[in-house]
Parts: C-alpha cells; sequence; structure tokens
C-alpha cells in the first residue's frame, strides 16, 4: 500500500480520495490545507486524525511516500517543489501550472529530483473510454495521417463568480483563470496525445463579452501548429447559455478517417471516399474517470513505468495553452517550447 498525503482539499481532492478508497492500492496517512474548515470537514469525514496547513511540512514526512496536489491551478507551484526536494511521488491537477514561469519552476524542480519519481498530470479525459477508444484508432494508422483537429472547452461556469474564498477573500477564477489554460488545455491535452506530436507555435483571439466579471478574456480561441505539420483549433468559453459540448466537440481529419465527437467514419480503401459514420464502439460513462487515473499513477509507482500523463506531457499540453493566451495578448503568433527530461 503506497503512503499519500493529499493537499488542496477542494471538490476535485475530494472525488480523488474516494476514488484511491475505491482502488484500494493506497493509505491516505495526512491531509493539509490552509482552509482550517476543510481540513476539519474532510479528517472527519474520512477518518484522517494527521492534518497539516503547510504542505512544506506535510512533505517533510518521512512516511510519505507520495502526494497527491489539488490546490488551484495559480498554487500548484510551491506543493510541487516542495514534494520534490522531499523526495515524494507526484500527482498534480492540470494544469500544470498557470503561467510560463511556474511551468519552468516545476520542470527545473523534476529535473534536479530523483529520476525515479513518478509524477502523474490529472488530464482525466485519457481516461475516458471513448477517447481510449479514439487513441487506438489514431495509433493503430487507421485515420491515416492526421492533419487537423478541433476541440472546445464551451462550458457554463457562470456560477464561479460566487465562489470566493473564505480564507482569502478573493475569488480564484475571477482573478487568475484563463479559460483556455484551466478549461481548454482539457482537450489539447487529448489532441497532443491523439496526434503523437508536440505543438510548436501558436496564435490566437479572445474576448470578454460573456463573462465579464473575469480578469482574463472568457472567450479564447487558439490555433497550435505541431511539429509534424498538424493543425489544431481549441475554443474555450466559459460563459455559454448552454450546457457543455457533447465529447468537447471533438473532430479529427485524417488521410483515412474522420472522429467526430463518438463517431468515426474509416475509408476502407482509396476508392472509399465518402466512408459511413459509426459510433464508436466504448462505454459512455459520466462524470470523471477517477478510479482509472488513480489506478494508472499508483501502478506506474508500483510496476516503475511511465504513468499514461507524466509530467512532460502534461507540461507541453499546459504550456501551450499558456503561450497561445500571451499570443493573443500580443497579437502575433508565439513558437511553444517542448519540454523533454
Amino acid at each position: 500500500m503506497i503512503k499519500i498525503g493529499f493537499i488542496g482539499l477542494g471538490h476535485n481532492c475530494i472525488g480523488h480520495i474516494e476514488a484511491h478508497l475505491r482502488v484500494g492500492k493506497s493509505e491516505i496517512i495526512a491531509l493539509c490545507d490552509k482552509n482550517t474548515e476543510r481540513l476539519e470537514y474532510a479528517s472527519k469525514r474520512f477518518g484522517i486524525k494527521r492534518i497539516y496547513r503547510s504542505a512544506d511540512e506535510l512533505c517533510e514526512q518521512a512516511d510519505i511516500e507520495a502526494v497527491s496536489i489539488h490546490t488551484g491551478d495559480h498554487y500548484h507551484v510551491e506543493p510541487f517543489v516542495f514534494a520534490m526536494k522531499n523526495g515524494k511521488h507526484v500527482f498534480v491537477e492540470k494544469p500544470l501550472g498557470n503561467t510560463l514561469e511556474q511551468v519552468e519552476t516545476m520542470i527545473s524542480s523534476a529535473r534536479n529530483a530523483d529520476s525515479k519519481l513518478k509524477i502523474a498530470v490529472g488530464y482525466i479525459l485519457r481516461f475516458n473510454p471513448v477517447f481510449e477508444a479514439v487513441h487506438s484508432l489514431c495509433k493503430s494508422g487507421d485515420l491515416g495521417q492526421i492533419f487537423y483537429m478541433e476541440g472546445d472547452y464551451i462550458h457554463n461556469l457562470l456560477y464561479q463568480a460566487k465562489q470566493t474564498d473564505t480564507l482569502t477573500g478573493v475569488n480564484w477564477y475571477l482573478e487568475y483563470e484563463k479559460p483556455l489554460v484551466g478549461g481548454g488545455s482539457h482537450p489539447l491535452d487529448l489532441l497532443c496525445w491523439f496526434s503523437g506530436s508536440q505543438i510548436v507555435e501558436a496564435m490566437g483571439y479572445s474576448n470578454r463579452m460573456g463573462f465579464p466579471d473575469m480578469k482574463e478574456d472568457d472567450c479564447q480561441v487558439a490555433l497550435f501548429k505541431f511539429k509534424n505539420s498538424a493543425i489544431a483549433k481549441i475554443t474555450a468559453s466559459y460563459a455559454p447559455r448552454s450546457g457543455m459540448a457533447s465529447y468537447y466537440n471533438l473532430r479529427l481529419y485524417g488521410t483515412k478517417g474522420t472522429v467526430e465527437r463518438d463517431q468515426a467514419a474509416i475509408s476502407k480503401d482509396d476508392n472509399d471516399v465518402h466512408p459511413e459514420f459509426k459510433t464508436i464502439e466504448a462505454d459512455r460513462i459520466s462524470g470523471h474517470p477517477y478510479d482509472k487515473e488513480v489506478e494508472d499513477w499508483l501502478d506506474s509507482i508500483r510496476d516503475d513505468r511511465k504513468p499514461r500523463c507524466d509530467l512532460f506531457d502534461g507540461a507541453n499540453s499546459t504550456i501551450a495553452t499558456i503561450i497561445a493566451v500571451d499570443a493573443m495578448k500580443v497579437g502575433k503568433p508565439l513558437p511553444v517550447p517542448i519540454y523533454t527530461r
């Protein structure tokens, strides 16, 4: 049983704690949050008596082997660096960070740490059965060479305007959230995973008309150029007066086939230029597949293998969206760094 400490006890973290209990491959021995009410609530609900208000103090505990970080996006960097300094395996929620400087700091700290540490970044869509099936189509070559991709994070999050933190008095979403980074990096990570390539350039446009309470523009549209010359478009909007777009409006266009949401059309031969769309054979789930994501990270520690979305995969998906937002602000395309160990 891998001994785990959790940092940042919001809704997402509670979901992960519940998943760890269901998976049964870890022992949760400590919790950490600066908010005393959340800390006491989680401690009582899950019967975990060891509690800390400092991520540094939790990471210094010798019996904790791994930490799961679920703070707000802008606050991932500090506990991550503490964990690296103290030799802990890490799960950290997506996006990896909220700025170029944060991502660079986290990459640097990991490079200076034990290379055997298993670091997973929480791009959970990789564990959705439909997207796993799409990934198999791409990897097998059934779609041919992918040349254009689309994905959206169009999600009504207007309720976030009321989520001011009772401890700090700050509404994190209104102050720091960048929709393309916090939301749009979800579908972009899928496109990186599907394409097997990394992004080298980004550009885009944005406006702040639907959710003007946000300091960052709430509607952001970006174009990405991949190393293999594929092109992708990602839209992130937090103010539609509608529900979440089905399967993130996924579109993949290849030389042999096409995927639209959860449908695929694959040519039988060169003469089959209008193949019929068929529903992709995979389980349909509601909510987030936390159990599979948690188990993948724990198994990567136990089996000494790469997690499905490791630090560098997560960093590359995150940094591309950060650079795209920067490109919107300066009004020109910008190069995107690629991180490798």
